[in-house]
């Protein structure tokens, strides 16, 4: 968060106990950047932070994450040649998706689009999971997918879907020019409108007595097929378009 410089950081929080082991880097840039650092107990810090989290010495009061708009993502990445979207329906566990959102962000994705409808959001424990990846990629929310993919195709990205009943393996498509990886949720996986609108379905080899994958190991096999097709992902920041509201 302090390096992206995208949200407003209050305060960073500090355990006393941690000696500063490991973070000195961290707190350096936090005075460089004008943000208080305040040394505490752990146990002031754990009743902070709340019991379940896994702080590790450090945390940040920082502004809520921002959703980036659907329209200015997909625009950003139909400028790219090789422009690469993330759309996930109906992931109900907050790991997975930060588990998700970490791998796109490595893989060079332009952007991750979010279903509504029985799809998590952003939360502390996607957060957490992301491990600072939200800080590098837009995520947005779409109430209408299916419209969504759409009007992608429209705009020359190919629509590839896991599916596991699909007999086409994930590396035996072409994930050249510009390439929409559509994924759904653990439980009921895409639904049949989402799969209609793919050009594609492809499915991860499974071995007996195995009925499927983690939707983010999934997803990661995918999304680094992409890469290994495409070569290594650049080392930028990734342009958002931002719309005016009416």
């Amino acid at each position: 968060a302090l390096e992206a410089g995208k949200r407003t950081i209050d305060r960073v929080l500090v355990s006393r106990e941690s000696g500063g082991h490991n973070l000195g880097g961290l707190l350096r840039a936090a005075r460089a950047a004008g943000v208080p650092v305040t040394h505490l107990p752990k146990e002031v810090l754990a009743r902070k932070t709340g019991s379940r989290a896994v702080h590790q010495g450090v945390a940040a009061l920082v502004a809520p994450v921002a959703y980036a708009e659907a329209e200015g993502v997909c625009q950003a990445a139909a400028l790219a040649p090789a422009g690469l979207l993330v759309v996930l329906d109906g992931i109900e566990d907050p790991r997975n998706l930060g588990a998700v959102i970490r791998t796109a962000a490595a893989a060079g994705a332009h952007g991750i689009l979010l279903g509504t409808e029985e799809t998590v959001g952003i939360t502390p424990a996607v957060a957490k999971t992301a491990a600072g990846a939200l800080e590098r990629i837009p995520i947005a929310r779409e109430p209408k997918l299916g419209r969504r993919l759409e009007s992608l195709k429209s705009r020359g990205f190919r629509v590839v879907a896991l599916d596991p009943r699909s007999e086409r393996l994930w590396d035996a498509e072409s994930y050249r020019g510009r390439v929409v990886v559509v994924a759904g949720g653990e439980a009921r996986g895409l639904r049949r409108g989402l799969l209609d609108a793919a050009d594609a379905r492809v499915s991860l080899p499974l071995a007996g007595g195995i009925e499927s994958l983690n939707v983010s190991v999934a997803v990661g096999a995918v999304l680094y097929e992409v890469v290994r097709q495409r070569g290594r992902p650049e080392k930028s920041e990734i342009p958002v378009i931002r719309l005016e509201r009416p």
